[in-house]
């Protein structure tokens, strides 16, 4: 195995290659490009737990977030890390610095809390002392809370005094030493409540390609070798220069991926049979087995009490505050219990129309196993445009047997959807649940009503 000095000689040799090679076509740095960013979603959040196979992370990249029965979390993290990665890939050498701002910015960008108590954790230093079991089965604490700042600021100022000198030509330390050892120091703070990985890995790459490096990415099969070697060194004395290896080999990785392209190689080449079939395998094994049974009428009436009805007031009166502004409006309800549909009276009158639904749902004497609930509200004639120009909220509650489908769209010549899916067999799912997704549908509403000025 080669010393990380040799490693380095050799970053050293592959950086001057591609150097020399000038300026990227834009097709081929625009194919280079997407190649690591999907790697580094993909391979950042599987070693965190996250259950996106690869398709589903390159259809959340291209903006497609309904990703059937897979958890909304895993969803609207990779799609808030994904969002930060297109930012850092776009910044230059010398633009990237690190501060305790960005470093909370990005922590906000690729975290989702749908527990209210942990919201305030997001983005900000974490309030308990967090700890792990490592791979020998041993306890490791993480830096106290009241330690973070200042642990946090010191690093900085030193990983920044190093940049600054490597932006003038003194090389007081090799970039790949400086991102290595700022890794290795900022997980052992470990400063948030969750998602300290993700974070850390960002910011190693931040120094990576502010130092004129590529990013690297931790793949499946060095997952057990990073954990071993940052716990060598946490807790056992192990010596850092192994992770500074273990990351200069990443490095190397990343540069011979812009070597195979520049060399005309297909970079889009997936993994061999034999892997993929161990892939798709561990994949299958970690879904749960679809179980066909009816819905329970109890938490059905649930669901609509707590979360559904809540959800289309909020809707209604938001959206009925631009009701002046059209010359028309039109709200419509529908309801269907398997595929069957229902009369639940007067639309104007939301009290009386839930009320006939929550009567239904429990004089229902079939097993359910489909339920709609859809709500529309369509606003006609914009006063402020000669054209005759309308614009719709949409929201549908569909559950289907245990999985439950919301589904919110502006309905215009170019729709704005949003879909996310829920498992929930004690319709559970609550208001402030779904509420910043309503605020996302209502934002989309209001930018196009603005639009709609122009």
């Amino acid at each position: 195995m080669p010393t990380y000095n040799e490693i380095l000689k050799q970053i050293d040799k592959n950086q001057q290659t591609i150097t020399e090679h000038g300026k990227f076509d834009e097709a081929l740095l625009k194919k280079i490009n997407y190649k690591l960013r999907l790697d580094w979603n993909y391979y950042s959040n599987r070693i965190e737990g996250g259950t996106l196979t690869r398709a589903e992370t390159r259809s959340v990249m291209v903006g497609n977030i309904d990703v059937q029965g897979k958890p909304i979390r895993d969803v609207m993290e990779m799609n808030g890390h994904d969002k930060v990665i297109v930012d850092v890939l776009k910044m230059g050498k010398g633009e990237l610095s690190l501060s305790e701002k960005r470093i909370k910015d990005i922590h906000k960008a690729i975290m989702y809390e749908d527990d209210p108590t942990k919201l305030a954790l997001v983005g900000n230093w974490k309030k308990d002392t967090n700890e792990i079991i490592n791979y020998k089965g041993e306890k490791f604490t993480f830096a106290s809370p009241d330690d973070v700042p200042q642990s946090v600021h010191q690093k900085l100022d030193g990983v920044n005094s190093n940049l600054e000198a490597l932006s003038k030509g003194i090389n007081k330390i090799h970039p790949i030493v400086l991102a290595a050892q700022f890794h290795i120091d900022f997980v052992s703070i470990h400063p948030f409540y969750d998602g300290n990985g993700r974070t850390t890995r960002i910011l190693t790459n931040i120094i990576l390609i502010a130092c004129g490096y590529p990013p690297i990415v931790i793949k499946d099969k060095h997952k057990k070798q990073y954990y071993q070697l940052l716990a060598d060194i946490q807790v056992y004395g192990g010596h850092p220069s192994l992770f500074f290896a273990f990351i200069g080999e990443r490095v190397l990785d990343t540069q011979q991926l812009i070597l195979d392209a520049i060399g005309g190689k297909d970079i889009d080449e997936e993994d061999d049979i034999d892997k993929l079939i161990h892939q798709a395998k561990l994949e299958l094994s970690q879904k749960n087995a679809v179980i066909n049974r009816p819905l329970n009428r109890t938490s059905a009436k649930l669901l609509l009490e707590l979360c559904i009805r809540n959800c289309f007031e909020y809707i209604y009166n938001k959206s009925s505050e631009f009701e002046d502004e059209f010359v028309r409006v039109n709200k419509q309800i529908d309801f269907q219990i398997n595929n069957s549909g229902k009369s639940v009276g007067n639309q104007d009158s939301l009290d009386k129309v839930f009320d006939n639904i929550s009567q239904i749902l429990l004089s229902e004497t079939n097993e359910i196993r489909r339920l709609h609930i859809g709500f529309y509200i369509t606003f006609y004639g914009f006063k402020k445009s000669a054209d005759e120009k309308y614009v719709q909220l949409s929201m549908q509650f569909n559950l289907n047997d245990l999985m439950g489908k919301i589904e919110l769209e502006v309905a215009t010549e170019n729709p704005i959807k949003h879909t996310f899916y829920y498992n929930d067999e004690n319709g559970g799912l609550t208001f402030d649940e779904v509420k910043k997704h309503l605020d996302e549908l209502l934002r989309a509403f209001i930018q196009h009503i603005i639009g709609l000025s122009k």
